[in-house]
Parts: structure tokens; sequence; C-alpha cells
């Protein structure tokens, strides 16, 4: 057999092999130029010279051309991390609901030490106690500036050492009606009205009545400030019986720097009603709060957090209960979901 004839055999033989070796990777969609790189190169002695490369190199193109173009890219699986998988589930969830709906539910986990659990001005006594608060709320827009919500939480304290005395249930749930009073791009003040039913062991029921008026303006890229005065006007017997009338004036502040937030507020609280009623008399706590809390695992809503609160009680004559100095000490977690409401985005034209 001729040299020329071997030539052609070799040339039809290479471009079979790229057949063979390119339809299965084409069809996994990759490019047809990296196949034919991917394709062992001839060893028969008589393909060696240049010419004969060259003859192999244009058969080989050619039947590629041959192949069709517009194929259908496949994808394949992707690995992805438990995080992404729970940010998918979340943000799926919360797209399904009224753009307008909003909601926030918490649930925190704590255990505290407490130096004067009995609120007295000597003989203090210490203890140990273990609170779980999970705290919801669901509300809708009315407008972009006025929004109705209902809230419902919950409070356990178990102490240690005064357990039967000291740990209680407390209970909420009540219905709120906010408005929103833009001032500038950082600055918003918010009036509101709270009404609530209180349930606490061993207690009468509540019935509260909480007017609030607060601004917060946004500092930088990090962080806001805020001030806030709310009054808690408190009844027993559905509305029967006034018990007392409660002011609080807070101001405060939150800084985010990574994946740290911290909270400072100082709250002065009065306090004015039925000393009967009361089981003490009028007084004042002044009461200092300090945190920081870090998440956990990256993607999933739950922080670690230490609370230190001081608490200054004022004005009660060393009455048991509303005397003395207490010093809080909170170690927990706290996990939490939130959406906000949505309004549509007008762009100029």
């Amino acid at each position: 057999m001729s040299n020329k004839h071997l030539v052609i055999l070799s040339a039809f033989l290479g471009g079979l092999i790229v057949c063979l070796f390119a339809a299965p990777c084409l069809a996994e969609g990759q490019d047809a130029s990296a196949v034919i790189a991917q394709v062992p190169a001839p060893t028969s002695p008589a393909v060696v010279s240049g010419t004969t490369s060259a003859t192999i190199t244009q058969a080989t193109e050619a039947a590629a051309g041959q192949l069709p173009i517009e194929l259908t890219p496949v994808r394949l699986p992707e690995r992805r991390s438990a995080g992404e998988a729970i940010d998918a589930i979340k943000t799926g969830f919360l797209y399904k609901l009224p753009a307008r709906m909003f909601f926030n539910a918490t649930v925190e986990n704590s255990l505290r030490l407490e130096t004067n659990v009995y609120q007295t001005a000597h003989h203090q006594r210490a203890d140990m106690v273990y609170r779980i608060l999970p705290n919801v709320t669901l509300g809708y827009n009315l407008t972009r500036r006025t929004s109705v919500a209902a809230n419902y939480f919950f409070l356990r304290d178990q102490y240690t050492r005064n357990a039967h005395i000291l740990s209680r249930n407390i209970q909420s749930a009540g219905i709120r009606l906010d408005h929103d009073i833009p001032i500038n791009q950082r600055t918003n003040a918010r009036v509101g009205l709270f009404w609530r039913e209180l349930f606490v062991t061993h207690f009468h029921w509540f019935n509260d009545m909480i007017p609030t008026a607060s601004i917060s303006r946004v500092v930088g890229y990090r962080g806001w400030v805020y001030a806030t005065v709310m009054g808690q006007l408190r009844w027993i017997d559905w509305y029967k019986t006034f018990q007392e009338g409660d002011q609080f004036y807070s101001i405060g502040g939150v800084y985010r720097r990574g994946g740290w937030t911290f909270l400072h507020d100082t709250t002065l609280v009065t306090n004015f009603g039925k000393r009967q009623l009361r089981l003490g008399p009028n007084n004042q706590q002044f009461i200092l709060t300090f945190e920081a809390a870090h998440p956990i695992v990256r993607h999933v809503p739950v922080v670690a957090f230490v609370r230190a609160q001081p608490i200054f009680n004022i004005g009660a004559n060393e009455a048991l209960g509303f005397a003395g100095y207490n010093f809080r000490i909170f170690g927990g977690l706290r996990a939490e979901l939130n959406k906000p409401a949505i309004f549509p985005i007008k762009l100029r034209t």
C-alpha cells in the first residue's frame, strides 16, 4: 500500500476517533475545541511528519464542524452549603407573604446572675435565674407611614434558690397602632398606642394602655441612636380599677462592626399609683443596659449575647421589693426571623 493511501486511511481513522471522543463530551456542554485538545495524538510511525499532522488537523476540524452547534447547556448539580440552603428556604417563604405584611419573631434563652432578687436595701440575696422569652409581632402597613400590628410574648423566669416564691410566668397579648413621621433621610419620628392584656402567675390580670413617642437617627453606616418616651396606664379587673401610671424615658444606641452588634440603653422609670394595689410606695428606677452579640454560625440567624444591667432603686424608703441596688449579668442565645413591609420603588422618568 502506498504512502498516499496510508495518509488517507490515517486521516479517516483520526476523524473517526475525534467523533467518538467528542460526541459524549459535547453532550455535557463542553466546547468542541476543548474536546479536540483532549484527543490523544496518534502514535503510528506513518503519521509523524509535519505534513501528515497538518492533514490530520484539517480532518478533525472538518469532522468537528459537522457536529451540531446549537447545544442545550446542561446544568450540573452544585454543591451548596447548609447556610445557603437555609437562606434559600427563608427567602422563598418570605416572598410568598403579602408585600405589606411584616413580622418579627425572636426566641431568647438566657442564664443570669442576679445579686439582689428581693430588691432590698440591706441583706441582699443573690440567685441564678433561667429565662426563656419568645416574642412575636405580626402586622400590616395600611400606608407607607401607618401600620397596625398584634404582639404576643411569653416570659418564664425560673429561680434556683427561691423558685417557690419568685419563679413566675408572664404572658402579654395586645394590638398596636403606629405612625411614622419622617424628618429627613436619616431621622424618623414615630408615635403609637399599644393596648395589651398582661397575665402574671399568682397576680391579677392587668389591662395596659401604652402611648409612645420616639425619634431615631442613623449615624454613619454602622449605627443609629434613639430617644423614647413611653407611658403605661394600668388597670385591673378589665379597666374597672386603676392601679398605677408609669413613665419610661430612654436614650440609647446600636453599633455594628463586622459580625458584632453593640447596644447601650439608659432608662429612667417613674411609678405613681395606689400603694395598696402596687404593694409598695411610689418609686423610681434607673436602669443601664450594655449588650454585645455575635452570630454563632454564618447564614444561621442565631446570636450569642452577653448583657450587663445595673439597676438603681430610688425613693422607696427601704421598702421590700422597691429598694436597694441590683446587678444582673446575662449570657444566652437569641434566634430571630423578620420580614419588613415592602413597597414598589418609583423610578424617575
